[in-house]
């Protein structure tokens, strides 16, 4: 089976703190093992196969750039071979590399990427379309400190045992914040939803999941009138998503970000998922 991937440089740099972010040999792992499940749930004697990934999506970020490619891999594996898998059946597929890469991811990262749009999801498969009133304005920033998601997720579980009580505390906190959001995107209601961010990241804070740059360039956001800011992924650095009032916001708040030694990225929402097509 070959497999390559062409990562652009830039996403796998290793800036301050970045000791943890995977060797790019070590990134071909995954994508292997996400071809090898599939030929294998489908039953093809054939391995010979020849897998093909060019990524935009920065390495270690916090932006599921491993779930994305996986899955993307499962989809046109089976297609290659005259099959199109429910999406149903490319999540748990999707787990096979995911678990190798992140240790025991929850599976919201491949869920996203396969169904697209924005979703409500709860483990261990609960996935529910949610209609925003409107899209939000939204850009993402990366602190530039990439880190490995099992290290991070390990040391969260370790803290969980040792503070129990208060980490079930943040818990359940964090679900509230979560119905609040899922209530201000259906009536549009930008005000509340950037209150609920800033509420989230600093519970996320609290459990040990941020990073003082993390922290930094969300206070920049603030400042500079952003609506909500907070971490996204597993945190420990990697990237942060910022609400804006209006596109015109956003611009001018993506200039103070990269003020600040963030990379800020324009983003707009994908609603298909997964697609497929025969070569």
């Amino acid at each position: 089976m070959d497999v390559n991937a062409d990562i652009p440089l830039r996403f796998l740099a290793r800036k301050e703190g970045n000791a943890a972010v995977p060797d790019p040999r070590e990134l071909l792992r995954p994508l292997q093992l996400a071809a090898e499940a599939t030929l294998k749930h489908i039953g093809s004697s054939d391995r010979g196969v020849k897998v093909s990934v060019e990524c935009e999506i920065p390495v270690a970020a916090g932006l599921g750039s491993s779930a994305s490619t996986t899955v993307a891999i499962i989809s046109a594996v089976a297609r290659s071979r005259g099959i199109e898998l429910s999406k149903r059946k490319i999540f748990k597929l999707a787990f096979v590399p995911e678990n190798f890469l992140h240790g025991k991811p929850s599976g919201v990262d491949q869920a996203t990427c396969i169904y697209g749009g924005m979703i409500q999801f709860t483990r261990p498969f609960t996935v529910r379309t949610l209609q925003p009133r409107k899209e939000p304005v939204i850009l993402v920033c990366d602190t530039g400190i990439h880190h490995a998601t099992k290290t991070l997720v390990g040391a969260v579980v370790q803290k969980s045992r040792r503070e129990k009580t208060l980490f079930q505390d943040h818990i359940a906190k964090i679900r509230e914040i979560s119905k609040g959001v899922v209530k201000a995107l259906r009536q549009g209601d930008d005000e509340n939803l950037g209150i609920l961010m800033y509420q989230n990241h600093e519970i996320l804070g609290k459990i040990g999941v941020s990073h003082p740059k993390l922290d930094h360039l969300v206070q920049v956001a603030r400042r500079a009138g952003a609506l909500g800011a907070k971490l996204t992924g597993a945190g420990g650095g990697g990237c942060m998503i910022v609400l804006c009032r209006s596109i015109r916001d956003r611009d001018r708040i993506s200039q103070v970000l990269r003020r600040e030694a963030g990379t800020p990225y324009k983003v707009s929402m994908d609603t298909y998922g997964v697609e497929s097509w025969p070569a």
